[in-house]
């Protein structure tokens, strides 16, 4: 694009630069160029037609004929180097230069002028494939910030290339920039917009410990970060590469078109070589060529993936390769991984079961005990404790973790305990009846030096996700045969929240080298099987599905490797999305294909009849592509499964 100056041309390169190579930019730019050139020499030609005597007629045909080789080379150049390599891209280009070839050959300078010129509004399309979808895609290039303030082993700041940063540095995030690396908030506090990453548009509020993500923005705070990664190896960095093969990779349906592509070149030319011989007028011949060009034929398939993939990512959603799109239509059988997937994976305090003791003594002896320890029912036990108004306790003077058993605490009352009914049952402690639950149960007791009693036990449950039910329900009506709750956890556990969500099959208490049998067995029953889970322990399984799902995965690995689509968000409500999404790109591939394929066709045979000249011929052409591409554009806009529902 450097080779033109113009302030079309300079606003053009702007628009383009964050989504096109430099090669793609160039070879826009010559033609674009070029036409704009070509377009100021026939004015010119047509002024001096008007203003000087016939005498000077030479001159206004000497600049048409300037005019028309112009805009003829380049694209010269695309259909040789086309002819050479046998790239379907070049299909158009071949044909729009044989007829303007042709029209040069009898004298026509306007016409051979005219029809490249009218046809690069086309080309433009082409490389703006969706009305911006690949830049939508490309566009998270710009997210990635490229500086950083890099503190050094004295505190001073030093402003950096983000390339430069190495884990362990540390760097400061004042509020409205962009996060530089992976890394882990050392100081301050803040809201994060994570949007880019994650597709919530709610800032996420961080704090020393959090996790942050390259090009994600700092709201409000100011933080000292730990960079974790930088560069191609933070998730930002990642999710680009992946994007970039994902942009690359070609579905049966897409190699299929390609494929016949040839072919259709082939009918064009036979059918502009009958109606010249049939008719001796060049022109209809001329015209048929011009409205052949297969444009819309080929652009039916990677227009709607691209516009396809663009409508994913701004949904979190990291679909691997195009291929996976295609699988998604064909889901019939979905499995759920249960924890920290249906459910929150997070314990929660139910209730408590007294044993000669009060609620409020029972939970204050409990949380004596969690404060000591990290494990996720001492956490849930805490977090319950604080809104509760508790009786004052001792001060703790000693505390120890046994691990698979529970938590000992030492104080001037006597010895707490916080675990397993065995562990406490070992220790000699009398303990009621089990209350009926499924879910975690831990118990509480109190020693004093020879004498000890039970004071009651603590039941949690992890809880399913608001939203669990609603996407069950929408993904029957997606057509989604069998639903499937797969869990090492215990069966009445698992039983209790597959009722609460509507899942109708349960296999409970599986190791996750068993979980992977499961899926096999689904699918040779003749099932499509997507698997869902958070793609670190499910990894066997995501890996022998159809569709691996690894949800909530930003920043995990091996979510990025095991799965072949990634949710960045931990909503269940983007699996419908999703496949409604593959179904709707289907439909719009289908239908692509058949108009454009169909439009193209009926316009050459009114060219073959004379009643569609040449230039005509060159702007009804640019309909069947407008066409693909405004189809193509409609999958941008979101459409609930609801929606579509209601559509078929």
């Amino acid at each position: 694009m450097s080779t033109v100056s113009t302030p079309i041309a300079r606003r053009i390169q702007k628009d383009l630069d964050a989504g096109m190579t430099r090669s793609e930019r160039l070879r826009l730019g010559l033609r674009i160029g070029t036409a704009l050139a070509a377009g100021v020499l026939l004015v010119a030609a047509t002024a001096v037609d008007s203003l000087f005597p016939i005498e000077q007629k030479p001159i206004s045909e000497c600049l048409k004929a300037v005019a028309a080789i112009l805009v003829l080379l380049p694209i010269l150049r695309e259909a040789l180097k086309g002819l050479l390599t046998g790239s379907s891209d070049a299909y158009s280009a071949q044909l729009v230069a044989i007829a303007s070839l042709a029209a040069l050959s009898v004298g026509d300078f306007v016409t051979a002028a005219l029809i490249p010129i009218i046809l690069s509004v086309a080309f433009f399309l082409e490389e703006r494939s969706v009305l911006g979808a690949q830049a939508a895609i490309e566009g998270l290039k710009s997210l990635q910030a490229r500086t950083a303030r890099r503190l050094d082993d004295c505190g001073v700041e030093h402003e950096v290339d983000t390339n430069d940063l190495l884990p362990g540095d540390r760097v400061i995030v004042r509020p409205g920039e962009t996060i530089p690396a992976d890394g882990e908030v050392t100081e301050g506090y803040s809201a994060i917009d994570q949007s880019t990453i994650t597709g919530e548009s709610t800032p996420q509020d961080v704090g020393p410990g959090a996790q942050l993500f390259a090009g994600t923005i700092n709201h409000n705070g100011l933080l000292q970060v730990r960079v974790t990664s930088a560069g191609n190896t933070s998730t930002l960095g990642k999710i680009l590469d992946l994007l970039h093969e994902a942009e690359q990779s070609k579905t049966e349906v897409l190699r299929l078109i390609e494929s016949y592509a040839k072919y259709f070149v082939l009918g064009v030319l036979l059918v502009a070589g009958i109606s010249l011989f049939l008719s001796r007028d060049l022109s209809r011949a001329i015209a048929v060529l011009v409205v052949g060009c297969p444009g819309p034929f080929i652009l039916a398939g990677p227009a709607a993936m691209v516009a396809a993939l663009a409508a994913a990512t701004r949904k979190g959603i990291l679909i691997k390769n195009a291929k996976f799109l295609e699988a998604l239509t064909e889901v019939d059988s979905v499995i759920f991984d249960k924890t920290g997937t249906v459910t929150l994976g997070k314990l929660q305090v139910l209730s408590l079961a007294t044993n000669e003791v009060s609620e409020s003594e029972l939970l204050a002896a409990a949380a004596q005990c969690a404060s000591a320890s990290q494990h996720p029912v001492s956490r849930a036990i805490s977090a319950f404790a604080v809104n509760e108004q508790l009786p004052e306790t001792y001060e703790i003077m000693g505390a120890q973790e046994l691990p698979g058993r529970g938590v000992v605490v030492e104080t001037e009352q006597g010895q707490f305990l916080l675990g397993r009914r065995t562990w406490l049952a070992e220790s000699g402690f009398d303990l009621p009846a089990e209350p009926e639950h499924a879910g975690p149960i831990v118990w509480v007791g109190f020693r004093e030096q020879s004498q000890q009693r039970c004071l009651g036990a603590v039941l949690l449950a992890d809880h399913a996700r608001e939203d669990a039910r609603q996407v069950v329900d929408d993904l029957r009506h997606l057509g989604v045969l069998r639903t499937t709750l797969l869990t090492g956890d215990r069966q009445e556990v698992a039983r209790r929240i597959a009722d609460d969500v509507g899942l109708v099959h349960v296999v409970a208490e599986v190791l996750p080298g068993h979980k992977r049998d499961v899926v096999r067995a689904e699918r040779q029953a003749g099932y499509r099987v997507m698997v869902v889970g958070d793609g670190v322990n499910d990894a066997p399984a995501l890996a022998s599905s159809d569709i691996g799902v690894a949800m909530g995965a930003a920043g995990a690995e091996i979510a990025l490797h095991s799965a072949d689509i990634v949710l960045m968000t931990e909503r269940l409500d983007r699996l419908p999305f999703a496949i409604d999404l593959a179904r709707r790109t289907r439909k719009t591939i289908h239908r692509n294909v058949i108009v454009g394929v169909g439009l193209t066709v009926f316009m050459m045979g009114l060219a073959s009849t004379g009643m569609i000249s040449p230039i005509a011929g060159a702007i009804v052409q640019n309909v069947g592509e407008l066409f693909v591409i405004l189809n193509s554009a409609a999958l941008l806009r979101d459409s609930p499964p609801q929606e579509s529902r209601k559509a078929n």
